[in-house]
């Protein structure tokens, strides 16, 4: 069985969603239920998801955080991605789709842009 856990919390206005191993079809939806408390916060300056922790990203996961992306849009709240790397980055990369995410290597460099 694939580990996989999400947690969030309140920075200041900033809503942090961090994800922790494999981000597949089975585990989407606990992503998309603590991105959920992001949106429905006292409007949050900025929601960054933290996916450094990642191990595993398919499809499903990364269309997750396609629907945060265009949630945050509709919403006008900014949404940043923090530890891009391995599997999700080379997908994100070569679809195109790396240039519409803000990106940051840590949550404190991601704080900083606020």
């Amino acid at each position: 069985m694939a580990f996989f856990t999400v947690s969030s919390s309140l920075l200041g206005t900033v809503f942090v969603v961090r994800a922790l191993g494999e981000l597949d079809y089975q585990h989407s939806p606990a992503l998309r239920a603590e991105m959920d408390k992001a949106w429905a916060a006292e409007t949050p300056s900025m929601v960054v998801a933290d996916v450094a922790g990642l191990t595993f990203c398919d499809s499903t996961g990364v269309a997750e955080l396609i629907l945060a992306l265009r949630r945050s849009r509709a919403l006008g709240i900014r949404l940043a991605l923090v530890g891009v790397h391995g599997t999700l980055e080379r997908i994100l990369t070569i679809t195109g789709l790396r240039a519409s995410f803000e990106v940051f290597t840590s949550v404190e460099e991601a704080l900083q842009k606020t």
